[in-house]
C-alpha cells in the first residue's frame, strides 16, 4: 500500500520494484502458497488461495506472490517437474502461458500456432497475443496445433524457454489498465525438443480446460478484492461528502448504490468460496468456475462504476484508485472466457448439449 500513490501515477511498478517486493514476500514465508505440499509447495488449498487473491487485489498494481506454477506443469513427467516445477518454486523462476492468438481466444479450434515433428523435436511457428507476465517469464507455456483434423482436439502443449531461437516477444501491447501490459510473442522455425512436451500428442484441450478453470476461480477472487475496497471507500466518502448540508450519506440515491453493491457483492463472494470449497473436496467445478467468474467479474464492473459516481469527479482522478480499479475490471469480462462464453458453456453444461450446439 505504501506504493500506491507511486503506481497511480506510473500507471504500473518496476519489474525491480516486484522483484523486490517478491523476495521480501518470499523472506516472510509467503511463497508457493497454492502448490501442493508433493510438488514443493504449501499447498494452502483452493479457498485460501481465494482469500490470499481477495486480500492482494486490494492494492490496484495487481501484485502475486511468487513460486506459482502454471497447473498444466504438474500433469509433466517427473523429469519436467523436476526441471520446470522445481525451477519456479526453487529457484523462483517465472513461467506464463501462452493460448490467446489474433484469430484465437476461447475458441480452440482457431488456434494456428502450428507445432510439426521433425525427428525427435518440434518446429513452432505462428504468433500469440495478449500475453500477460511474458517480459518476466524465464520460459513459456505454449498450446500450439498438432492436428488440424481433430479441431479443438488437436492441440499439443509445449514448454519454450526464453532464448530458444526463433521465439521472441514481438511487442508489448498498450492496454486501458493500469499494471497490465501483454505481450505479442512470436515462433518462426522454432525448434522444441519433444521432452519439452507436457502431456500427450492431442492431449492440449484436458490440459487447458483444467488450467483455464484455475484461472478462472483466482480471477473471480480478485474481482471481490477490487469491489471491496472501492466500497470501503465510497462508504466512508459518503458520510464525509456534504450536499446542501447533509452527508451525501442521507440521500436515498446514494444509499442504493451502497445497498446493492453489498448484495452483489456478498453474493459474488459465496458463488466464489462455494466453487473453491468444492475444489477443495476434490470435486469436479468446472461449471461452479464459469458462473463465480461470470457474476464477479460483472459485479466487480457494476460496483467500481457505483463507487466512482459517488465520488463524483474525484473518483475519475488518478489520485484515487477507484478509475483504476474500473479500467482493470473491464478486462476480466474478456480474459480467460468472455462473458458470452461463460454464459454458453454454463448453459451447455446444464443442458447437456455437444459443443456444436
Amino acid at each position: 500500500m505504501p506504493l500506491e500513490a507511486d503506481f497511480l501515477r506510473e500507471g504500473k511498478l518496476e519489474n525491480a520494484t516486484m522483484d523486490a517486493l517478491q523476495a521480501k514476500a518470499r523472506e516472510q514465508g509467503f511463497w508457493a502458497l497454492d502448490v501442493p505440499v508433493e510438488f514443493g509447495g504449501q499447498g494452502i488449498g483452493t479457498l485460501a488461495t481465494c482469500l490470499v487473491e481477495e486480500e492482494l487485489a486490494k492494492f490496484p498494481g495487481m501484485f502475486r506472490f511468487g513460486g506459482l506454477v502454471e497447473p498444466v506443469l504438474y500433469e509433466g513427467t517427473e523429469d519436467q517437474r523436476a526441471r520446470f516445477v522445481d525451477s519456479v518454486v526453487k529457484d523462483g523462476k517465472v513461467s506464463c502461458f501462452a493460448f490467446t492468438e489474433p484469430q484465437a481466444g476461447s475458441d480452440l479450434r482457431g488456434i494456428q500456432t502450428k507445432a510439426t515433428r521433425a525427428g525427435s523435436d518440434w518446429v513452432l511457428n505462428g504468433t500469440k497475443t495478449f500475453i500477460s507476465g511474458a517480459d518476466r517469464a524465464d520460459f513459456c507455456i505454449v498450446y500450439a496445433r498438432t492436428s488440424q483434423e481433430l479441431g479443438a482436439r488437436g492441440i499439443t502443449v509445449f514448454v519454450v524457454d526464453k532464448g530458444t531461437p526463433g521465439f521472441t516477444l514481438s511487442r508489448p501491447i498498450p492496454t486501458m489498465g493500469d499494471g497490465w501490459e501483454p505481450y505479442e510473442l512470436s515462433f518462426v522455425d522454432c525448434v522444441v525438443p519433444d521432452e519439452n512436451r507436457i502431456g500427450d500428442v492431442n492431449g492440449g484441450w484436458a490440459l487447458g480446460a483444467e488450467q483455464l478453470t484455475h484461472g478462472r476461480l483466482k480471477i473471480a477472487a480478485k474481482q471481490l478484492g477490487i469491489a471491496q475496497r472501492c466500497l470501503d471507500m465510497a462508504i466512508e466518502w459518503a458520510k464525509q461528502r456534504q450536499t446542501w448540508g447533509k452527508p451525501i450519506a442521507t440521500r436515498q440515491a446514494i444509499q442504493w448504490m451502497v445497498a446493492d453493491s453489498a448484495v452483489e457483492l456478498d453474493a459474488a463472494r459465496l458463488l466464489v468460496y462455494r466453487a473453491a470449497w468444492l475444489a477443495d473436496e476434490k470435486t469436479e467445478i468446472h461449471n461452479e468456475a464459469f458462473i463465480a467468474k461470470l457474476y464477479a467479474t460483472e459485479m466487480s464492473q457494476r460496483v467500481t462504476d457505483r463507487c466512482l459516481q459517488i465520488f463524483g469527479g474525484l473518483g475519475y482522478a488518478r489520485e484515487l484508485p477507484i478509475q483504476s480499479f474500473y479500467r482493470q475490471a473491464r478486462v476480466w469480462r474478456i480474459g480467460h472466457g468472455t462473458a458470452e462464453l461463460n454464459r454458453w458453456m454454463i448453459a451447455r453444461n446444464l443442458l447437456g448439449l455437444s459443443a456444436g450446439d
